[in-house]
């Protein structure tokens, strides 16, 4: 289990969510979840049930994981937003969480602080191909630029990451990554 802790749902949550707007357009917003409201959580929930074909059943949030992961500052949780309503989210957090697992020990940044693992990103399958994943992945990594980080990282299915950056690497391929059956490979990607 990875070092990040899981945090118990608060004993009252806000009607809505507390947010900090990152990026908009006319009707998309780019949101970062300061404090999840049990509304939103359940539309990430649902959300993320995307994730089940990719990356095995255990990838979905569930009630109690949901709050693990949009656990802001120890997670940096963005959604987003269209015409009111969360359309997609991507989570990243601090690669020193996951110390204790195997593959990051192919990670020669682990320890330094410099390296954000994207942990979860998804869209509604309505959403997908319209530009907003590209527009929220944009964003992130900028915004994670202007905090001094120097990498991102991920796994991905094997031959996603080439289309990232040239500067990608792959650090290290899993041939059956939790039980998928699919080989997945383990990325790193400069932001500067």
């Amino acid at each position: 289990m990875s070092q990040l802790e899981f945090f118990k749902p608060p004993t009252k949550t806000p009607a809505r969510s507390e947010v900090k707007l990152i990026a908009a357009t006319l009707n998309f917003q780019i949101k970062l979840i300061e404090i999840l409201s049990a509304r939103d959580a359940d539309r990430i929930i649902h959300i993320s049930q995307g994730l089940i074909e990719p990356f095995g059943a255990d990838t979905a949030f569930t009630k109690k994981t949901v709050w693990k992961y949009f656990n802001h500052p120890h997670t940096l949780p963005f959604v987003g937003v269209l015409r009111n309503e969360i359309i997609g989210f991507l989570v990243g957090v601090p690669l020193e969480h996951f110390r204790d697992e195997s593959w990051t020990a192919a990670d020669p940044t682990l320890g330094k602080h410099e390296t954000i693992y994207t942990y979860a990103f998804i869209f509604d399958e309505k959403y997908q191909g319209q530009g907003y994943a590209k527009m929220l992945k944009r964003v992130y990594t900028n915004w994670l630029k202007k905090r001094g980080y120097l990498f991102v990282s991920g796994h991905v299915r094997e031959g996603i990451s080439q289309h990232f950056s040239l500067h990608t690497r792959v650090l290290q391929k899993f041939p059956n990554w939790h039980d998928t059956g699919k080989v997945f490979e383990y990325y790193q990607r400069p932001l500067r």
